[in-house]
């Protein structure tokens, strides 16, 4: 049988708990702790309903006629007004859960090139009105305005409906992978790139996804406690990239080529998660 993402269809309660979710998934809190007790174990039919979830967010609250009236805005003035930014970074939020969603639960573990590009185009034109690049911004919003067509959204919608779900086995060998690839910078406490550490980024916001969408599904204060945990490792990293990004805008490195090592209060709390989760697959 095909998968629907739209049923069953999910109340505007469940719909509006994942958006408030998702929007503080960069949250820092220094006193957050890894709780051992939360249970991220799933099973197909809860596997699925986090895709579904997500495909409904985004279809449902991306306010694609809004949003591009606020790009067209963004190019003629070539810069973005603070309550711009703010809308901005909502419908951005969920264009990336969108994409988390499919690493995540798709069992091809990626996403369509359609989504890719517009999240990707996203992200260049917020770096470019955060960091008063004027003509960059006139030209990603202009573009963004126009693959944004809300029959060109539709088709994207459709695109990302041809879901071919995961088993529970292959999602937990999935985030095995993705966790022996923090294991491989730590034990050998290597030097990274800005696009290196961004990939080490990623694979923290796409848990933190995860675990703020099951966390929708399955009502635990050990779920909310390790999404807290990951939040805080998730904005430390976020913020030192946008450090990353604008020194390579002004010149004084680049992003590409430069290495450095993670500071301590990064690794010592990725150190903690690989720790921790390297135990609980062994008893589990």
């Amino acid at each position: 049988m095909l998968f629907d993402p739209n049923t069953p269809y999910a109340s505007d309660i469940l719909i509006s708990n994942l958006f408030n979710n998702i929007m503080r998934d960069d949250d820092i809190n220094m006193n957050a702790h890894y709780p051992y007790k939360a249970n991220t174990e799933c099973n197909q039919e809860v596997l699925e309903e986090c895709y579904r979830i997500t495909w409904q967010l985004l279809a449902r609250r991306s306010k694609i006629k809004e949003f591009r009236r606020i790009l067209m805005k963004i190019a003629l003035r070539r810069k973005a007004l603070f309550e711009e930014q703010e809308f901005y970074k909502e419908i951005r939020a969920q264009f990336k859960h969108m994409r988390f969603g499919c690493c995540n639960f798709d069992r091809r573990h990626t996403y369509p090139w359609q989504l890719h590009f517009v999240t990707c185009q996203m992200g260049f034109l917020q770096d470019a009105f955060r960091n008063g690049q004027h003509f960059k911004t006139f030209r990603k919003a202009l573009l963004l305005w126009s693959v944004l067509h809300p029959l060109l959204f539709r088709l994207v919608l459709k695109r990302l409906a041809d879901f071919k779900p995961a088993t529970p086995e292959e999602f937990k060998n999935f985030q095995k992978n993705e966790l022996n690839k923090i294991i491989d910078v730590l034990n050998f406490d290597q030097k990274v790139t800005g696009h290196q550490f961004h990939s080490l980024r990623k694979i923290i916001s796409r848990r933190t996804a995860y675990v703020d969408t099951l966390r929708v599904i399955r009502k635990d204060k050990e779920l909310d406690a390790l999404s807290t945990f990951l939040a805080t490792i998730n904005g430390l990293m976020g913020d030192m990239h946008d450090e990353i990004v604008l020194n390579d805008i002004r010149g004084d490195s680049d992003y590409y080529k430069e290495q450095f090592s993670l500071p301590n209060e990064i690794k010592l709390r990725l150190t903690v998660l690989v720790e921790s989760e390297s135990l609980t697959q062994k008893t589990v």
